[in-house]
């Protein structure tokens, strides 16, 4: 159901609502048994809603037999194979049980990853600085297709043609573009688009040997993180989040929440990688160090109680929403926790970032 303005969408919020006993029952803050202060010294998490290791294991091998057949990860797919994206997807969409659906989650998620290795974070994949912003913008032209005269429409076609990442890109926004409605399509192009800027944002770090105040760069990983996955939860889960709903300052709070959550996890765990990758490189522990003048086991610290207490506002910002949401709006808000819970898993699991798994 579409409304025609934000009046007649509150009103049938509230006119859908439960009402009377019960009502907190839908209040995920009160269900959970969290504590009543947050550590310092342990990432807060709940278990995942779906550990399915045979499905987990289907989708990767599936999504391998992809790569391979676009030349992604050529010559490293013992690697991809380890870093288990298929796992991922089965972990992070746990309300889904469309293979198809959670195949296509997978390329977009292996996509994005691997535009994130090739064009911006490891010089061993070829990544140069200075190219960062010119590699991005024809991410962009992969994501959403230019038009031109015949001769520079079939130039642009070979043009981006030519890489693999490129060829991802518009594999995946092509299968998108014909399960999802025209604004599930928008908005998730725009999320991506969001995440190529704020990467550029991060190279220029780099390129200034430059550690950002912690404000600038908590605003820079909301955006170069994992919003874009979470655009495609009704998606893969087979219904539409309307978009003046989705786009209700209070659900993109939530949202851009719950995508900076799983983004600290990452930067928590992913140290040695970074190290590894070559390039001046900083997370929210050096961010904190450089800000407040701490030892990097104090700045650990901040940055373990940093995301349990953003985890404590989206779980506090969530349960306002549940108690009075669409039937649509709910199954997301559910969605969305599952995907923390499941991003968690993979993280600490996955030989992406633990070599030693």
């Amino acid at each position: 159901m579409q409304y025609s303005n934000t009046l007649d969408l509150v009103k049938s919020i509230l006119n859908t609502g439960p009402r009377g006993l019960g009502t907190k029952a839908n209040n995920i803050a009160s269900i959970m048994n969290r504590p009543g202060e947050e550590s310092d010294t342990e990432l807060r998490h709940r278990a995942p809603y779906r550990d399915d290791p045979a499905l987990g294991e289907a989708l990767n091998e599936r999504l391998l037999k992809w790569a391979e057949s676009i030349g992604l990860y050529s010559g490293h797919l013992d690697y991809l194979r380890k870093c288990n994206f298929g796992r991922y997807v089965m972990l992070t969409y746990a309300f889904s049980e469309d293979r198809d659906r959670l195949f296509l989650a997978g390329q977009a998620m292996l996509a994005l990853f691997g535009l994130d290795d090739y064009f911006v974070d490891d010089k061993r994949a070829g990544s140069t600085l200075d190219m960062v912003g010119r590699n991005l913008s024809l991410c962009m032209s992969a994501l959403d297709e230019p038009y031109f005269t015949p001769k520079y429409n079939e130039d642009t076609r070979r043009g981006l043609g030519a890489h693999p990442v490129h060829t991802a890109l518009r594999e995946y926004i092509e299968k998108t573009a014909q399960i999802a409605t025209p604004q599930q399509v928008a908005r998730v192009r725009h999320e991506d688009m969001c995440l190529f800027v704020a990467m550029c944002q991060e190279s220029s770090w780099r390129v200034n040997k430059m550690v950002a105040p912690v404000w600038e760069y908590l605003g820079g990983r909301q955006m170069n993180g994992f919003t874009p996955c979470l655009t495609m939860i009704d998606i893969v889960e087979g219904y539409e989040l309307p978009h003046n709903i989705y786009s209700m300052p209070q659900v993109r709070q939530v949202v851009k929440l719950a995508g900076l959550i799983c983004v600290m996890v990452n930067d928590l765990v992913s140290a040695e990688k970074e190290e590894e990758a070559g390039v001046h490189q900083f997370g929210i522990r050096e961010a904190i160090i450089k800000e407040e003048g701490v030892s990097f086991d104090e700045a650990q610290r901040k940055g373990i109680r940093l995301h349990n207490e953003l985890l404590r506002i989206f779980e506090d910002e969530s349960a306002k929403l549940m108690v009075y949401a669409t039937p649509e709006l709910r199954m997301y808000l559910t969605g969305l926790e599952a995907w923390i819970a499941g991003s968690h898993r993979w993280h600490t699991t996955s030989e992406r970032y633990n070599s030693n798994s």
